[in-house]
């Protein structure tokens, strides 16, 4: 008599508990709970009651029975209280509770069955009222033991066996027939008993239900809240991340230009924020110096100590390499230059990075709204403008905005925008500058120059935009552009037929190969052109940030009959020095040395020297800028009869160079031709001369 209940037949092993055992053993278990809480008033009802039915009765009823009876309540008494109290300090069912239970049901029932035979002996109206006993209690057995079968019929049987055996005692036949009809109705009360504990069982499997989505619903809150508090984190770690530059903790150039913008529109009328725009000076050398570790730490302790000078409420943000940007909320123009003086002081000390001291400095741009803007981009771009100022102006150095600042930008701005628009519609043009044979008067090359054929027929030449297109990265279209135009003329004067020896000299510009000599910029220059009529102008600004590549480059060009030479060569501090490094096969003397060269003796002495040195080794010389006969003769005299300047020819359109080139070449033939009549041939002919 183990079973459950036929509503407990389930089998369901689905949910399980806070123990996980199976929601069947779980609601077993609480209708066993429910059975022992049913009994526990027994405790001080049943054998009180007994004593007083047998007090009442006592004259009615045998006394030897009344006492037996008694002695059997007081056993039930005994048994129900240890099963409650085992209960209590056992709450999970086990194996002995169970058997309490069984038996404490099992003491209760034969107490409630042996009524009818203490009452066997008594008069008929006695024994019929003890007969009620046991009936009553089988229904309200039915109530206690509603969800465990096993529970009812420990109970039950005990019940009815005594009811029945009490009744068949007796010598009245309507009471035995009765013990029969007491059988009859314990099945009934069975039946009932399935019907109740099928309501109670249901509600028992809701509840446990109910607490198993309720405990699981937490569960699963606690671990979404966990899984959002995590995301949370991770979404502020990496918003913080996407702010914030990793290698100082500062705020990077879009938490800064964030910043800007929050600060800004929060601004009225009445209030003012500064902006300083902050420059390492020659932050590459450090570098180049320390390495990309020294370097790191260089920018590190830098950044550490502009956010220490910074009061509250004042943001540092790193936006480039070496380019900071301070927003300075509520300070005016005056201030902020107050600020700006401190950093200087103190970006001023040295920094020991890599085990060793390195001076550093500052140079700092100032602009404040709503005085020099009102937006992001006017503030920065003013402080930015301040900066260059700062930075031309030698370094190491406050500039603050002013309205000269705001004119210039403007006009470099529209000038940047108009060189596009010339390039795009193709204004800049090709010219070409003869280079003369100082000693004979031939033409001997000529030299491409980018010359801007504006709109209203004016002409500009290199010097008035070359600037605007190296600040605004246009070095590269405006020498593609130029030499994209050039290279049909080149073709077609080359298919006429040129001088011997003639060659086109092509300036790279140094932002041009100072970037792209790995990427072989020659090539895609002279596409389509003999590089043996080709000669290459280099500076010594392009070739110092990658000599070995750049050196490659040019004896790969060589190689192909190409020439190479190396430009402004007075000019710089190391030229004598790149004479062993590069594959050069001329030098061209600086404008500059030029100038001076017919009335200065040191000057003429310089070149002089250079010319003797160069000539030395095996190379050519050529002079640019020669605008006198002065200095083409000086040049004559120190040995440099390659010339290019005004005083020979200007840059000229290509048909005019073309019509210029004919000329040349037809005062030459009629030369040789006029000193060809100056030939007297011998009085006598002899066969053997002309053999």
């Amino acid at each position: 008599m183990t079973g459950t209940d036929d509503g407990d037949t389930d089998g369901s092993h689905a949910g399980t508990g806070r123990l996980g055992r199976p929601l069947a053993d779980r609601v077993r278990d609480d209708a066993l709970h429910h059975v022992v809480a049913n009994l526990a008033p027994l405790q001080v009802l049943l054998l009180p009651l007994a004593l007083l039915v047998a007090f009442v009765m006592h004259g009615e009823v045998g006394g030897d029975r009344l006492a037996a009876w008694l002695s059997a309540s007081t056993l039930a008494t005994v048994t129900v209280t240890v099963t409650c109290a085992r209960v209590r300090t056992h709450p999970i069912v086990d194996r002995t509770t169970t058997v309490l239970a069984a038996a404490a049901l099992a003491c209760v029932g034969s107490v409630a069955g042996m009524s009818t035979w203490v009452a066997a002996t008594s008069a008929i109206d006695v024994e019929m009222m003890f007969a009620l006993f046991p009936a009553v209690s089988l229904a309200v057995g039915t109530i206690v033991c509603a969800g465990r079968r096993d529970m009812f019929l420990w109970y039950a049987v005990p019940l009815t066996g005594a009811a029945s055996g009490g009744l068949l005692t007796t010598s009245d036949t309507r009471m035995q027939a009765l013990a029969a009809l007491y059988v009859g109705y314990a099945m009934s009360q069975v039946a009932l008993h399935h019907t109740v504990s099928k309501s109670l069982l249901a509600s028992l499997r809701l509840q446990f239900t109910s607490q198993a989505l309720a405990v699981r619903m937490a569960s699963d809150q606690l671990a979404l809240t966990h899984a959002y508090e995590q995301l949370s984190e991770t979404n502020a770690r990496l918003a913080h991340l996407a702010s914030h530059d990793p290698l100082t903790g500062l705020l990077n150039r879009r938490g800064t230009l964030e910043r800007i913008d929050q600060v800004m529109g929060r601004l009225d009328e009445h209030e003012s924020v500064a902006l300083l725009f902050c420059d390492l000076d020659r932050f590459k050398a450090v570098n180049d110096l320390l390495g990309h570790r020294g370097g790191d730490q260089f920018i590190t302790v830098l950044a550490d100590r502009i956010g220490r000078t910074l009061e509250h409420g004042c943001v540092a943000g790193r936006i480039g390499g070496d380019e900071f940007v301070v927003v300075l909320p509520g300070h005016d123009t005056a201030r902020a230059a107050a600020v700006a003086s401190r950093l200087v002081g103190v970006l001023a000390q040295p920094v020991h990075a890599e085990g060793r001291s390195v001076p550093s400095s500052v140079s700092i741009g100032v602009s404040s709204a709503p005085a020099h803007g009102r937006s992001t981009s006017d503030l920065l771009r003013n402080a930015n403008a301040a900066l260059h100022r700062a930075k031309h102006a030698g370094r190491n150095r406050i500039e603050l905005f002013d309205g000269d600042m705001h004119q210039q930008l403007q006009d470099a701005v529209e000038a940047e925008q108009a060189l596009r628009r010339a390039i795009d519609e193709g204004e800049i043009l090709p010219f070409f500058q003869p280079e003369i044979d100082a000693s004979t008067g031939r033409v001997v090359g000529a030299e491409i120059l980018a010359r801007w054929l504006r709109s209203d027929g004016t002409v500009l030449g290199a010097n008035e935009f070359i600037g605007i297109a190296r600040s605004a990265g246009l070095l590269e279209r405006l020498t593609e552009r130029v030499l994209g135009h050039a290279r049909p003329n080149m073709r077609r004067l080359a298919s006429f037929g040129l001088p011997d020896g003639f060659r086109f000299r092509v300036n790279l510009a140094p932002a041009n190969t100072d970037r792209s000599w790995r990427n072989d910029p020659i090539d895609e220059l002279i596409r389509g052109i003999d590089p043996s009529l080709v000669t290459v102008d280099v500076r010594e600004s392009a070739i110092a940030t990658d000599l070995p590549t750049a050196a490659a480059t040019l004896a790969a060009f060589r190689a192909r009959g190409g020439r190479v030479c190396l430009d402004d060569f007075t000019h710089g501090v190391s030229s004598l020095s790149l004479l062993r490094k590069l594959p050069v096969d001329e030098v061209r003397v600086d404008r500059q040395a030029i100038d001076s060269i017919a009335s200065h003796p040191h000057d003429r002495a310089i070149v002089r020297s250079i010319i003797a040195v160069v000539r030395e080794i095996g190379l050519s010389v050529t002079a640019e800028g020669v605008e006198t006969g002065a200095q083409a003769d000086t040049l004559i005299a120190l040995g440099c009869v390659r010339q290019q300047g005004h005083h020979y020819a200007k840059a000229m359109p290509a048909a005019d160079f073309e019509a210029y080139l004919v000329a040349h070449q037809a005062e030459g033939l009629a030369a040789a031709g006029e000193r060809s009549t100056d030939w007297t041939p011998p009085n006598e002919w002899n066969v053997d001369d002309i053999r």
